[in-house]
């Protein structure tokens, strides 16, 4: 008996081994089946794997490819052009749209190109990790100097543009890695486009825009939210209890930084009128449309934007006087920041009476925009003058000669300077602009396009065209214009100096893109009948002016005449007299602080006027600086009075000359408007090249310390 017991128990324990083994292979085979290759039962493995196998994929997701391309770009309308903030040979250009077809049809692009300016090349970027197809977007890059740029909104519509979206989307790209990334932040402005974004040293700064349930109503806005990039928080800015001191709602208009905060200019919005309201105001006493219509509203008011850096949501609207020397109104402009500056170019007013009877006038001038003054200039193209120096010693023929001279004369005054203020031990180094502008001749002689003439011709006739700047040039793409029923969106790019204004080079030019050919064809065909009747009739006048001997001989004299006049007055001026045609420079706001931030803009025109020197006619940035560099730098030595002491001592001189040539630029950059108005009106009066006397001259103006200009 006590056999069979243990016999029994035995077998019992050999099953259960048995089922325990059982169940165990079982799970180790349901393991197996989830992890392939995976043997192991530690937990610790299991996530490795897992956390790898995510990694591989966001990996493959956020990969970019790159790609060297042939041609520029596909043609686009409303795409993004914007300057790379730290990189001064890249350009970016994103998203865009075309209506192309028979029966044509909307194309919306999320594609990121890069132009490189040395180069003159383009670099294709795409990945997966990237905004959705879009238009209308706005782009800023931040205020701290960081590789950024940021994205927000934009729109979407069907293929026949019947319906519309609008996004609500924030993205930063990162203009080094060409990486996307996506914010998501609490407090965010609601979907839109044509709207404009700036910045403010740690704010992004957002205004504007509108909104397009369908082809028929669309609802402007006039909201204003800050992203403070350090916390990556939103925050809207109430509307104060008074609309007077708060922009109208609007689109398309211009937004540039401001030392304060931001200045807004301009824009475009519609506005309901009833018929009475029409035609009252139309010269036409039928075809007034129904009682009730959306007409279009062009702003031509001036707004800043002060910021405060405690709270945001105190943040104000100022209320600006109307621009002074305003161009015609108009819209489909967005100006380019540069230097305190917003730069324009072309634009479309429309005069709609009906539905049926729509008048556009398109615009192709270019103007500069003074933001601390409040005030526009016209941009002209022209020549280059010939400057002839006088020096007193020999040489001097070539441009490093002259670079050489003014370098010495520049290094003697730091010695001066140093000696008096007692200030910075350092070895004095070779002068930081010549050595600037000889590496950026060696760079534009690289340039495939240094060797393209200049035309003193500007763009055709069109709107919205991209606008970006790059150091001191403005590049022009793109923009469409109209005709009827028909659209052309231009295929084009061009440049321009800001500093020489000697013409515009173009980059590449394609054939654009025609809606609508038949009815263009037709109406080609109509203008050039016109221009047959109008030629024949230029014929019959010109045979009638012939006709006439005694007048011709009259307007000969009367050209010789004043063509004596002028060149005495240009004697007069080149002998230094003073001629009752010139105005003298009103100097204007003061420069800020040599210490402070750079990109900062001048300060309001009301402020005490400056007693730093003024730049002279037909004079150039490093001329400028030679002629006036002991002024400047004597006035950060004085800055330096009211530093501690300890910061006094350890400023080296070249940092005095460092801060003395940004003070010096930020002055000469501040009236170069008035300068180019007086350079013009020399030109008028003969004077076509500039002198300069160096060395010991004895018509050095009073206290300037440098070369005089006549």
């Amino acid at each position: 008996m006590a056999k069979d017991k243990k016999a029994k128990a035995a077998d019992k324990k050999a099953r259960t081994a048995a089922k325990t083994s059982k169940k165990a292979a079982k799970k180790d085979k349901k393991v197996a089946k989830k992890r392939p290759g995976d043997d192991s039962d530690s937990d610790d493995q299991d996530i490795d794997s897992i956390l790898e196998e995510y990694k591989q994929k966001q990996a493959q997701h956020m990969a970019i490819q790159e790609s060297l391309c042939d041609h520029p770009p596909p043609v686009r309308a409303n795409a993004l052009l914007m300057a790379h903030p730290t990189n001064s040979r890249e350009l970016f250009l994103f998203g865009g749209e075309i209506w192309t077809g028979t029966p044509p049809v909307a194309k919306f692009y999320n594609d990121l190109y890069v132009y490189n300016t040395e180069r003159n090349e383009w670099r294709s970027y795409t990945s997966s990790n990237s905004p959705m197809p879009r238009s209308g977007a706005a782009m800023t890059m931040g205020g701290q100097g960081k590789p950024e740029l940021w994205l927000f909104g934009g729109e979407f519509s069907s293929p026949k543009q019947g319906i519309f979206y609008h996004y609500a989307d924030f993205w930063k790209l990162d203009c080094t890695t060409r990486e996307w990334t996506k914010i998501e932040a609490k407090g965010s402005p609601s979907g839109r486009s044509g709207h404009r974004l700036t910045y403010w040293k740690n704010y992004i700064v957002l205004f504007g825009g509108f909104q397009a349930t369908s082809n028929i109503t669309t609802k402007y806005l006039n909201d204003l939210y800050l992203f403070d990039t350090n916390t990556h928080t939103w925050t809207a800015v109430p509307a104060p209890a008074s609309y007077l001191a708060y922009p109208a709602a609007r689109s398309s208009f211009s937004f540039l930084p401001h030392e304060h905060g931001a200045v807004l200019f301009g824009g475009y919005s519609r506005v309901k009128t009833s018929g009475q309201q029409r035609l009252q105001q139309s010269n036409k006493k039928k075809n007034i449309g129904p009682k009730i219509k959306d007409l279009p509203h062009y702003h031509a008011d001036s707004w800043l934007l002060r910021i405060n850096p405690n709270d945001s949501k105190l943040s104000r609207w100022e209320k600006r006087k109307k621009p002074g020397n305003m161009p015609a109104t108009r819209v489909g402009i967005t100006m380019a920041h540069h230097r305190g500056r917003g730069v324009m170019f072309g634009g479309v007013y429309d005069v709609e009476d009906s539905d049926e009877a729509l008048e556009s006038r398109f615009f192709d001038d270019m103007w500069v925009y003074a933001v601390g003054q409040n005030r526009f200039w016209e941009v002209k193209m022209r020549k280059l003058r010939k400057v002839v120096r006088k020096d007193g010693g020999e040489g001097g023929g070539g441009r490093r000669e002259r670079g050489k001279q003014d370098e010495l004369e520049l290094l003697k005054n730091l010695a001066l300077l140093e000696s008096k203020a007692g200030v910075g031990t350092a070895a004095l180094e070779p002068m930081d602009i010549v050595q600037r502008e000889d590496k950026e001749e060696e760079e534009e002689s690289k340039n495939p396009l240094a060797k393209v003439e200049p035309s003193l011709t500007l763009p055709a006739l069109r709107f919205n065209c991209a606008l970006a700047v790059q150091g001191d040039w403005l590049y022009l793409y793109g923009g469409t214009f109209e005709k009827g029923d028909v659209e052309v969106t231009f295929d084009e790019m061009y440049r321009v100096n800001l500093d020489k204004l000697d013409g515009v080079v173009q980059i590449f030019k394609r054939e654009s893109v025609v809606g609508g050919e038949d009815e263009m064809d037709q109406d080609d065909d109509d203008d050039d009948e016109d221009d047959d009747d109008d030629s024949e009739m230029e014929d019959e006048e010109d045979e009638d002016e012939g006709g006439s001997e005694d007048e011709e001989k009259n307007a000969k004299a009367e050209e010789i005449k004043r063509k004596q006049e002028e060149g005495r007055k240009a004697k007069a001026l080149r002998k230094g007299s003073q001629s009752a045609a010139e105005a003298p420079l009103s100097p204007l706001s003061p420069t800020t602080s040599v210490f402070s931030d750079t990109s900062a803009v001048p300060t309001e025109a009301t402020e005490p006027e400056s007693t730093l020197p003024l730049p002279l006619p037909f004079e150039s940035l490093r001329e400028f600086f030679v002629r006036t560099s002991e002024a400047f730098q004597a006035e950060v030595v004085e800055g330096l009075k009211f530093k501690p002491v300890s910061v006094a001592e350890a400023t080296t001189v070249k940092e005095i000359r460092t801060a003395a040539f940004e003070m010096a630029e930020r002055r000469w950059w501040d009236v170069r408007e008035e300068v180019r108005e007086e350079e013009r009106r020399l030109e008028e009066l003969g004077v076509t090249e500039s002198v300069i006397m160096t060395g010991g001259d004895k018509g050095e103006a009073a206290g300037g310390g440098g070369p005089r200009r006549r």
